[in-house]
């Protein structure tokens, strides 16, 4: 078998030998690389110099010239325009000064040959007058066309173009006209020209000037070529410029008319200036050919563009023969540099191959000592738990070696113990959630583990609720019976994570809700069902209060409604008697006239009709119909909808408000009438304080309703069915009590009057919401307090105390 490490050191020298050999090869080559890299880059940084410098003055003397070009264009339509402005100023001076001293056509020969004058800016520029009839005024080029009809004069492209001028006078009164026409020194007819046109208002002349676009476009280039030639591009840089045509305008040889250069090919730059000005511009590197002795050959990197507009190639060139020479020596020390690293390199690699040699070598030894020592102590370790020595290991590696193998017992037991404490964390977090959880066999379909809030909410202790399956907590009831469960736990075993609410019961049977999530969990690598459940009881009696609520609203508003009904027909009945009383009366003038001629004696009608009591019945039908008023009135009041904002309010007022509407009750079912209880009323006149009324009146009239019908179910029937009602305050609140002497409410029941929906009447009497409600409406809407006190056999007593804000 082979030793570790004699394979360790054999594969160490050649893993060193192998990576000097890649270092230095990987050296030597990144060196050349680099090495080119850099010749390049000394190539870029100073042709590319050259290049970029000459492409900026290229691009700067395109722009001069595009530049110039526009604003000759320019300067000359405004010069032709101020021209004619002048000699239009010039004309209405002399007009205006001897119009009236000199006679017409004398002073039309004079403004004429004042024209005639003139210093135009262009040579071959020409003033000229015509009438509005076309007959021509001045010429100052050709005077032989003076006094000559020139309308029906034609162009080279068949347009009248005085004709046209006398239209846009006529339209304008001034302005630019563009035509072809003839041009002095010039053969041919068909010279561009922009003219500027003025009316001359006094004698209806147009006076006009133009310039030839031509004549524009020479004298432009004369300037830009005269502006070139004083421009300096450097000490070894020209600037030059010729026509596509090939003859030079500006630059070396200029003055023998020709560029005695050459390129290589000997053919002569011009040619490829010309292509490479059609083509877009570039550069060309050429050598100059010199045949006078003066003159030596250079090496010239030239850049040329076009002005297409004018025919022309442009550009500038340097001369790069001393660049030449200063490239070539850094080439040369780039060259000298890079073989001296290369030396220095293989001198380090082969020191460095020494001491790979030597330190292997030492390695050697070194981690056959560390073997021996581990082989010794695993030898003594079979015959005693005993730990490694870590003094005697010299390597970082086996050092954390030993030390894990030394704390691998320590480390077991410290496992044992941090399980034991994430079980009681756990345990801990179990049951400290106010929500129900239960953990169910998927397989036997039992609780294997409950918190203590399930075994709050269900009354039971763990050995009873561990082993229990969900039929055993379920009230069963359809819909949410047991073949119900058995569905929603299907769906949840298939991973669906169901919710649902469920009707269950305490162990002793009373009946409550629970809202209810299952889903599948693994826990302790089993899947389980994971059911954690919430008492929502009070949530769904508050929904039930609140679908009662809208109910009474309901019913509120359709006897708001009937009330409305009832008091259209309570008018009529009312009004008709008031009109048979009135219309039978002696008394009332008008009734006269009608009864006399009827035969009727009115005072014989009244007293037949006191005689019969018809008048005694006019008046109790009048009664009751304002005693029925009244009692509409009340219900509208009550059952309007009130605002909730509180305001100040007088306490018996709303009681007496109260007690009216409880006085017109009477109980079908019951067989009592409010009319036959006594009212005592003790009150204490309190100030008046903030409430809303329309909710203490509610309060009031369910505390004198209550009273009223625990009163009809007194057996006593010597007693006299009385309700006191007393009032009193004291600093800070005012307090309400209302009492009756009915049969009281036993001990039971009394501690349950203010739960909603529990009632002691018969189904169908009562919902159980009168007294939750206003038990809400004091506490909640008010701060204030309610309180019942009874004694079976003696009566009842609550107590609404308001707290004046």
């Amino acid at each position: 078998m082979k030793s570790i490490v004699s394979v360790l050191s054999r594969y160490m020298l050649t893993l060193c030998f192998s990576s000097i050999m890649i270092f230095g090869g990987l050296t030597v080559y990144f060196m050349v690389t680099d090495y080119r890299k850099e010749l390049q880059k000394v190539d870029e940084r100073i042709m590319r110099g050259l290049e970029d410098s000459l492409l900026r003055e290229a691009s700067r003397l395109q722009n001069f010239i595009e530049f110039s070009r526009n604003n000759a264009q320019m300067q000359g339509v405004k010069n032709i325009r101020n021209f004619i402005l002048e000699a239009h100023n010039l004309s209405e001076i002399l007009y205006n000064r001897y119009k009236d001293s000199m006679p017409g056509e004398d002073l039309k020969t004079l403004i004429r040959e004042t024209l005639r004058s003139m210093i135009h800016h262009y040579t071959d520029s020409y003033i000229f007058i015509v009438d509005m009839n076309g007959i021509e005024q001045l010429h100052t080029d050709r005077p032989e066309m003076e006094q000559k009809d020139l309308s029906m004069l034609q162009s080279t492209d068949g347009r009248f173009v005085v004709k046209d001028m006398i239209s846009m006078v006529r339209d304008q009164g001034e302005g630019y006209i563009d035509y072809l026409w003839t041009k002095p020194g010039a053969e041919g007819s068909g010279h561009e020209k922009k003219s500027f046109l003025k009316l001359f208002k006094p004698y209806q002349w147009i006076i006009g000037t133009g310039a030839y676009y031509a004549t524009i476009k020479e004298q432009t280039q004369k300037e830009v070529l005269n502006r070139l030639s004083t421009l300096n591009p450097g000490k070894d840089g020209f600037i030059f410029a010729g026509t596509y045509s090939g003859v030079p305008l500006l630059g070396p040889g200029l003055d023998r008319r020709e560029l005695n250069i050459a390129d290589a090919g000997g053919s002569n730059p011009v040619q490829h200036f010309v292509t490479l000005a059609k083509s877009g511009g570039g550069f060309l590197t050429y050598k100059t050919i010199s045949g006078d002795s003066r003159h030596d050959s250079h090496k010239v990197l030239s850049y040329c563009t076009a002005v297409p507009e004018w025919q022309w190639y442009i550009g500038s060139g340097i001369d790069i023969s001393m660049v030449e020479k200063k490239l070539s020596a850094e080439k040369d020390n780039l060259l000298t540099t890079m073989i001296l690293k290369i030396s220095s390199v293989s001198a380090l690699l082969l020191i460095y191959s020494i001491a790979t040699i030597f330190f292997s070598e030492r390695f050697r030894r070194m981690i056959s000592d560390n073997f021996n020592s581990f082989d010794r102590f695993f030898r003594k370790g079979m015959e005693a738990p005993v730990k490694i020595d870590r003094s005697q290991i010299a390597f970082k590696e086996f050092d954390q070696m030993a030390q894990l193998a030394n704390s691998m017992i320590d480390s077991r037991e410290e496992a044992r113990q941090n399980l034991l404490k994430s079980e009681i964390t756990y345990r801990e977090i179990f049951n400290s959630t106010k929500d129900a959880i239960a953990v169910m066999d998927i397989e036997k379909r039992i609780f294997t583990d409950v918190n203590q809030a399930f075994l709050d909410f269900f009354g039971m202790d763990r050995s009873d609720a561990v082993g229990m399956s969900p039929e055993d907590i379920s009230f069963n009831t359809p819909p949410y019976d047991n073949r119900y469960a058995a569905e929603l736990f299907k769906k949840a075993q298939s991973g669906e994570t169901v919710h649902f609410e469920w009707m269950v019961k305490k162990a002793n049977g009373e009946p409550f809700w629970t809202d209810n999530l299952a889903r599948v969990a693994t826990i302790g690598a089993q899947k389980k069902i994971l059911i954690v459940m919430r008492d929502v009881t009070e949530r769904k009696k508050m929904h039930r209060i609140m679908i009662q609520t809208e109910k009474m609203m309901s019913i509120g508003g359709l006897a708001a409604g009937m009330a409305h009904e009832i008091n259209n027909p309570l008018g009529v009945i009312m009004q008709v008697c008031q009109n048979i009383i009135r219309r039978t009366s002696p008394n009332l003038k008008s009734n006269q006239p009608v009864a006399e001629q009827c035969g009727v004696d009115l005072d014989n009608l009244r007293n037949y009709m006191e005689k019969r009591g018809i008048t005694n019945y006019l008046h109790a039908i009048q009664d009751a119909g304002m005693r029925a008023a009244t009692i509409v009135k009340s219900m509208l009041d009550f059952s309007r909808k009130s605002s909730s904002a509180k305001s100040s309010c007088n306490i018996e007022s709303v009681i007496e408000t109260a007690i009216s509407l409880a006085s017109n009750d009477y109980n079908l079912k019951k067989q009592y009438d409010f009319k036959k209880i006594k009212i005592i009323r003790d009150y204490s006149s309190p100030p008046m304080f903030n409430f809303t009324e329309m909710e203490i009146s509610q309060v009031i009239l369910n505390l004198i309703k209550n009273a009223a019908e625990a009163l009809s179910e007194e057996n006593n029937t010597g007693k006299v069915p009385t309700i006191t009602i007393r009032t009193s305050t004291d600093k800070q609140s005012v307090r309400v009590e209302i009492e009756d002497n009915g049969p009281g409410i036993p001990a039971e029941t009394l501690a349950r009057v203010f739960e909603p929906f529990y009632s002691t009447k018969s189904p169908g009497l009562g919902t159980g919401l009168g007294l939750s409600v206003s038990y809400f409406i004091v506490t909640h809407n008010h701060g204030g307090t309610i309180t019942a006190d009874s004694n079976t056999g003696e009566g009842t007593r609550f107590t609404v105390t308001l707290p004046m804000l």
